[in-house]
């Protein structure tokens, strides 16, 4: 199974029925009427289906209704009117238009969010599942499209390819959008949502009532305390298989997820785009195991396998929280599972840091992911250091789940999070040393650092010089160890008559600690876990002596401003002798800058 299971956090983006700026809002109560619609259930049977052939033989203006949860868990079924069968908007499958002409759908103002997949049926049974609608109508007529029932359960024909919007007689045609529902999330940190919009919802342990056409089709990708699951509509069910949505949920093909249960609270109208509001129950129902175009496909029962993930916070008090979620095992939410629940739980402060620890095992290899980091930057606020965080461990994670030497699933999560209520960022602010030292000998180097944005600190360290090191003149750079990178051999330095040191080697430091994205196509599993679980070089002080140049033949240095400083000499040693000469020490704090100084390496 393959990281296209990283469907969930992005299955927002799929389309709209509203117009091109549709937002979904994020209300922690309906603030909009909630509609009820009148009259009873029509008594007729939808598990009769009925063909294509039969739909195009009937007429223009053919009532038919469509069948959803509505209010408080109770279904409706709501009055459409039959257009004709459109051939060209994906074939080879063709899809059926419809006018939305109930009284409660003209005053919701369309299809809502969420009804993706209701049935629309007959007398004579089931058609098809609302599927499809135009963007930008504002104003009746409003008109949809639907799947044919016979292409959402797989009978007839091959699947068309997947697109995510298309043209219809000169209007822009889109998926309706599917809604992202998490419980437990606070409502106004939705930017430490990591992908895309999402809906708050309630979390309830009231029972959904069944599992019939009409009723909610929720598929969730995290479950515990804290519950995600995209929401549509329940097409049809045969036996122990069920169908939904009338369109893909992110084109994931073969799957393994859960199917929850939900219910549905109110629909409500809203300006920008109507949408249903749900809670979820994270009881598992059974599993989703296809997501295609014309529909998404599982089975009632048994759930499928999720991994454990555990989330351990000390907090600056001193309180320990933790939480327990489950999740699919080739997900890419696993760092949203992490940080999300974080964010809830603390104030966004100003001058604060955090250390993260992970034990990730996965299917595949006997490898942990030990990634261990330190988050601090200048006046950065929590939640910025927690945004981070989670972007630099879903980058390491996305890397494992989609190689193309192994085949990788998560086994199971934990991470361990320690808030630290002052800043350990700290940026080098100046270096003294000698300019004048002799082979053999050793060179202290005092490092002045500002702590946060008002501490000073001073660290000492001391450089061994060997005795066997060429004389002539050197860049002594100090900084973080990530900033300053390996040590080169001598002659990997380059030129060196020009008499101008060269620049700090390497990238900058990125203060957050974030891993690279990728570091070559030749990097070995071993590898990638060695790099990711290794020291944290930005809490990592280093001092590095490299060659610039040698001294002129015979030149005795002089002073500290450079006299006497030749630019090339005859018969110096050989520039591949050894590697350039550094030390470092572990410092606990997230180092940013450099700076560098000149020194001149005589005889002894």
């Amino acid at each position: 199974m393959s990281i296209r299971l990283a469907l969930l956090a992005l299955v927002v983006g799929l389309g709209s029925c509203g117009n091109d700026d549709d937002k979904t809002p994020s209300p922690t109560a309906p603030q909009h009427p909630v509609l009820r619609p009148t009259g009873e259930l029509k008594p007729w049977d939808l598990a009769p289906i009925v063909p294509v052939d039969s739909v195009r033989a009937m007429p223009t203006g053919t009532p038919v209704f469509l069948r959803t949860e509505f209010a408080n868990g109770q279904l409706a079924d709501l009055e459409m009117t039959f257009i004709q069968v459109v051939d060209d908007f994906l074939p080879p499958m063709p899809i059926y238009m419809v006018e939305a002409t109930d009284p409660v759908l003209i005053q919701l103002k369309g299809i809502a969010k969420g009804m993706s997949g209701s049935p629309i049926f007959t007398e004579q049974g089931t058609w098809g599942a609302i599927a499809y609608g135009p963007n930008g109508q504002t104003s009746p007529p409003y008109y949809f499209f639907a799947t044919p029932i016979e292409w959402v359960i797989g009978r007839e024909g091959p699947m068309p390819l997947a697109k995510p919007t298309a043209t219809w007689a000169g209007n822009r045609i889109a998926p309706l959008e599917i809604p992202l529902l998490r419980t437990g999330f606070h409502p106004n940190q939705q930017d430490l949502s990591f992908r895309g919009e999402v809906t708050p919802a309630g979390k309830t342990t009231q029972r959904q009532a069944s599992f019939e056409p009409g009723r909610p089709l929720a598929v969730g990708s995290l479950l515990g305390e804290f519950t995600q699951a995209a929401l549509g509509t329940i097409s049809y069910v045969e036996g122990d298989r069920i169908y939904g949505f009338g369109h893909q949920m992110a084109n994931a093909g073969l799957v393994e997820l859960p199917i929850i249960e939900a219910q549905v609270l109110a629909e409500i109208s809203n300006v920008q785009a109507p949408y249903k509001y749900a809670a979820l129950n994270p009881t598992v129902r059974g599993t989703l195991t296809e997501d295609f175009l014309p529909g998404i496909r599982g089975r009632l029962g048994e759930g499928p396998e999720l991994i454990p993930i555990r989330s351990v916070y000390t907090l600056p008090s001193g309180q320990v929280l933790e939480y327990m979620h489950r999740m699919e095992k080739t997900s890419r939410l696993l760092a949203f599972a992490f940080f999300a629940p974080l964010a809830n739980e603390v104030p966004n402060e100003l001058d604060r840091s955090m250390r993260i620890r992970t034990n990730i095992s996965f299917v595949g290899t006997d490898s942990i992911l030990a990634h261990s980091r330190l988050y601090a930057n200048s006046e950065s606020f929590l939640l910025s250091l927690i945004r981070s965080a989670g972007e630099d461990l879903d980058r390491i994670v996305l890397q494992l789940l989609t190689r193309d030497d192994y085949e990788l699933q998560l086994r199971e999560a934990e991470i361990h999070i320690e808030l630290i209520a002052e800043s350990r960022f700290a940026k080098v602010m100046a270096v003294a040393a000698d300019t004048v030292v002799s082979a053999g000998s050793t060179l202290p180097i005092a490092t002045s650092l500002r702590v946060g944005r008002r501490r000073d600190q001073e660290i000492e360290l001391a450089l061994s010089i060997p005795d066997t090191l060429p004389v002539g003149v050197y860049r002594l750079a100090v900084g973080s160890a990530a900033t300053l990178g390996q040590d080169e051999p001598f002659g990997a330095l380059g030129d060196f008559g020009d008499g101008t040191p060269p620049g700090p080697p390497g990238p900058p430091s990125a203060p957050s600690g974030a891993e690279p994205l990728n570091t070559g196509g030749d990097e070995t599993l071993d590898e990638f876990f060695a790099r990711v679980n290794g020291p944290d070089e930005h809490l990592i002080l280093k001092a590095q002596l490299t060659f610039v140049r040698p001294l002129e033949e015979g030149a005795v240095p002089a002073s500290d401003d450079g006299a006497g400083i030749g630019a090339g000499a005859a018969g110096f040693p050989a520039l591949d002798s050894g590697p350039a000469v550094s030390t470092q020490q572990a410092v606990d704090l997230a180092l940013k800058g450099s700076q560098t100084l000149e020194i001149r390496v005589v005889g002894n």
